[in-house]
């Protein structure tokens, strides 16, 4: 009974201690003890694993190309040409052509005015200037007019000739002493007066014509107000607002601004008014090109010229203000919008370049592994732009590294072959 609590004893406490009991045939007990590993180590197999390298790890080399340096700037689109075109003539609307949106060309009428005043007092101009022409006997335009070639200056003419030639006659009597005096005196005074009749004659037929001259500049003025009552566009493009209703009356100022009828915009070519920080006022010169996106169509990228560079640094932004021409026949930019653009600089630099599936991004730290002395060596890296399959990085290599492709598979420290 003793024996079999002492055995009962014994294998607990073997099961207790991580023993194996094993019962000899002859009833003696035999103990055989195996230990199990302890947590944290490896079975000398398992570390032979772990210190062999990693083979098969795709790798690359940092790329390193030049690029042209660029200037990053801000703008904003505004059209070529703006114009709140005005009335040049007063009177009643009588017909308004386009609505906000309108597209129209150069010369398309805009508003018509009620030309009827004008009309009356073109026709009644024309009627005056015929009883002008009549009275001057002008038949047309192209044949020289002449003061002589008058009838009233020809009689008159004709008088002082015969006047004179009278007293030409009566002075030689007037010698001889066969007149009297006073007959001479009488023949004198009516050759002076035939004179002075020639020469008012000559006057009145001169203002007579300039009459005709006036009327003229007087029709051509009531033709160009006639004209006027057709408002036309002064350019292409896009109606943005309408600002007169028909019956409305507009009128032209009297400072030479007249009543607005429409706002008028071209916008085939553009211009991106770009502001330039001071720092980089020397960078930039007629002739650049400019490369910019807008938010309403980020996948598409815009090119123009820089035409017109401000002439100072304005005190306020310390900042100078350019402009560059764009190209929109499509009309698929508007003036207003918001641009970032880019101005390409004459002078270049380094970039390097390393696939896109070299970096791994953990949160905003983004990190590549980097092959060092035969193991993976983990480095923060600053990014910059995506250009295909490759990205720029800005900081953190020197360009003469090897980039492990598949960052996934690697740790730091790893060896790898």
């Amino acid at each position: 009974m003793k024996s079999k609590k002492l055995l009962t004893l014994i294998a607990a406490g073997a099961l207790l201690a991580g023993t194996a009991l094993l019962v000899a045939p002859a009833g003696g007990i035999k103990v055989r003890a195996e230990e199990k590993p302890s947590l944290g180590t490896l079975k000398p197999e398992s570390a032979a694993q772990a210190d062999a390298p990693k083979s098969g790890v795709p790798t690359a080399p940092v790329e390193s190309s030049e690029r042209e340096t660029t200037l990053r700037l801000t703008g904003t689109l505004a059209a070529d040409e703006k114009s709140d075109v005005a009335s040049n003539t007063n009177g009643i609307v009588e017909k308004v052509f386009v609505e906000r949106g309108s597209v129209v060309k150069e010369g398309d009428i805009l508003v018509q005015v009620d030309p009827t005043d004008v009309k009356n007092m073109l026709n009644q101009g024309v009627a005056g200037l015929e009883e002008l022409k009549v009275r001057l006997g002008i038949r047309d335009d192209k044949t020289p007019y002449s003061v002589e070639n008058q009838p009233e200056v020809k009689m008159a003419k004709a008088a002082l000739n015969l006047s004179r030639v009278n007293l030409d006659r009566f002075m030689k009597l007037y010698e001889q002493d066969v007149l009297p005096k006073a007959d001479y005196d009488r023949v004198m005074f009516e050759c002076d007066s035939a004179a002075q009749r020639y020469e008012q004659a000559r006057l009145q037929m001169s203002q007579l014509y300039q009459s005709y001259l006036t009327g003229q500049t007087k029709l051509d003025a009531l033709r160009k107000a006639l004209e006027d009552t057709s408002i036309r566009a002064p350019f292409s493009g896009y109606v943005a607002e309408r600002l007169i209703n028909v019956g409305e009356r507009v009128s032209p100022s009297p400072m030479g601004k007249g009543s607005a009828v429409v706002t008028l915009l071209k916008l085939d070519p553009l211009r991106l008014v770009l502001t330039v920080p001071q720092q980089s006022v020397g960078q930039i010169t007629p002739g650049q090109t400019v490369s910019f996106k807008v938010d309403s169509m980020p996948d598409r990228s815009f090119t123009g010229e820089i035409r017109y560079v401000g002439p100072s640094v304005e005190s306020n932004s310390r900042s100078m203000t350019v402009e560059a021409m764009v190209p929109n026949p499509e009309h698929v930019l508007r003036p207003g919008t918001f641009a970032s653009a880019e101005v390409a600089l004459p002078e270049k630099s380094k970039r390097l370049l390393v696939p896109t599936v070299a970096v791994v991004k953990d949160g905003d730290i983004s990190k590549v592994f980097v092959v060092q002395d035969g193991k993976a060596r983990e480095l923060v890296v600053s990014t910059g732009d995506i250009r295909g399959d490759k990205i720029e990085i800005a900081g953190g290599l020197s360009g003469n590294e090897t980039v492990i492709t598949a960052p996934e598979r690697v740790h730091d420290g790893d060896k790898v072959s």
